[in-house]
């Protein structure tokens, strides 16, 4: 039987769980503009044009050299400010039989736990991918100071 693993990380945030909470959400669509050395491309795929919760998303995102694609389902919780990215389809799918985001916003700071079970023992675990959102998550932080 295959074993799920995790790595987590927390990031520091000046502004209240609550407004970078919002922040976080509404501004999915708009990730390619506020990092677009990562993510390339979005777009919404099922439901309507809103992050909410069971809506379906593609992402084009660049790492490690290589561009990339892939279809998530978003899992929102407003009560414990979270937001889930499930994975659906796509490359990184390759490398895992699943794999799943989960951003927690708290008081200071931002949890981020990356839940994955690796296709293979080779398979190395996703660290480019919480590199990609530490950056992420402080140019949102950046960008919402300064409005």
């Amino acid at each position: 039987m295959a074993q799920i693993l995790s790595i987590s990380m927390q990031v520091e945030i000046k502004s209240r769980a609550d407004v970078f909470y919002g922040f976080l959400k509404d501004k999915v669509p708009q990730y390619p503009q506020l990092y677009p050395e990562a993510i390339k491309g979005f777009k919404f795929l099922e439901g309507s044009d809103e992050v909410r919760d069971g809506a379906v998303v593609c992402y084009e995102y660049g790492l490690g050299g290589s561009t990339m694609t892939i279809k998530e389902k978003l899992e929102v919780n407003e009560s414990s400010k979270s937001i889930n990215f499930v994975m659906m389809e796509g490359d990184v799918l390759k490398l895992y039989n699943s794999i799943k985001y989960k951003f927690q916003v708290n008081s200071g700071y931002v949890k981020v736990d990356i839940e994955f079970e690796k296709a293979s023992e080779d398979t190395p675990n996703p660290d480019g991918y919480i590199d990609m959102i530490s950056e992420l998550i402080k140019r949102l932080e950046t960008c919402l100071c300064s409005t």
